[in-house]
């Protein structure tokens, strides 16, 4: 693994990031949506009280179509980053116009990658712990322990090639207009040789991501810290309501520049190898 590549693939992502404005938008819902903030509502277990079922559906059916729609403009927002990025690689100037066109010409097939992957990564799971949960039951935990460690040595390596797959596949779907299936063989196929060049995208992307949330909190934290120190002489409502106003526009743009980040590189990356 090639630090002289890894340096240059976050000085790509990171170009892409600052420079494509026009996808911010995409890159805010990609950011929110992969960074976690999905089981925030698995709470709220006896607070409806004495409400029934009938009462309870209408706000289970919202809960529904909101959940619904997030997911299907998280995958047009990934179509549109991916075909945005490979614009901006070309030289081109993605608009938003072009990237909702294309995000919502590609969502379709992107979300039944996110499928597959789910269900391979569940399925490989549970083969690969069955052995040693019912070594555990039978022959007690020291032998479900020894069962387990082969298993997890399989497991790391194995979720690291599917996950490749499916970032390769996805963009491979939306730049060359395939089909889930077709695109995963062809993921496969353009994975051989290149797990290297797959796991420098991933410490790629991880460094990025630290780099920009670093940058962010050298920005962040002077209004932080004038913040609480406003603290010790105004009422608390001002305050936080003046810190809100101002921290906000800039956790949107770091959140839209990471995610769009992210996205670059991985893109940058299928394209540099593809075109060599």
């Amino acid at each position: 693994m090639s630090m002289k590549r890894i340096v240059e693939s976050i000085r790509l992502g990171l170009h892409h990031a600052v420079t494509c404005r026009s996808l911010w938008l995409f890159g805010f819902v990609v950011g929110v949506t992969s960074t976690g903030g999905g089981g925030g509502g698995g709470s709220s277990e006896g607070a409806g009280g004495g409400l029934s079922f009938t009462e309870l559906l209408p706000f289970l059916v919202l809960a529904l179509v909101l959940t619904a729609g997030l997911i299907i403009l998280r995958f047009v927002s990934e179509g549109a980053l991916i075909e945005g990025v490979a614009q901006a690689r070309a030289a081109r100037t993605p608009t938003l116009r072009e990237g909702f066109r294309a995000g919502w010409r590609h969502w379709g097939v992107l979300l039944r990658i996110g499928l597959l992957y789910v269900a391979a990564t569940l399925a490989s799971v549970l083969i690969l712990a069955a052995p040693g949960a019912i070594v555990w039951r039978t022959a007690g935990p020291a032998a479900g322990i020894a069962v387990a460690i082969p298993a997890i040595l399989i497991a790391v390596p194995w979720m690291v090639t599917l996950y490749l797959v499916q970032a390769f596949a996805s963009r491979i779907a939306v730049l060359e207009n395939r089909h889930a299936v077709d695109a995963i063989r062809k993921a496969r196929l353009f994975l051989h040789g290149r797990l290297l060049h797959g796991l420098t995208l991933i410490v790629s992307t991880f460094g990025g991501t630290i780099a920009l949330w670093f940058a962010g909190a050298v920005v962040i934290a002077p209004v932080v810290l004038l913040a609480v120190a406003a603290l010790t002489v105004l009422p608390p409502v001002p305050v936080i309501a003046v810190c809100a106003v101002a921290l906000l526009p800039v956790l949107f743009v770091l959140t839209a520049m990471v995610g769009t980040l992210r996205s670059s590189i991985w893109t940058v990356g299928y394209l540099t190898e593809v075109r060599s």
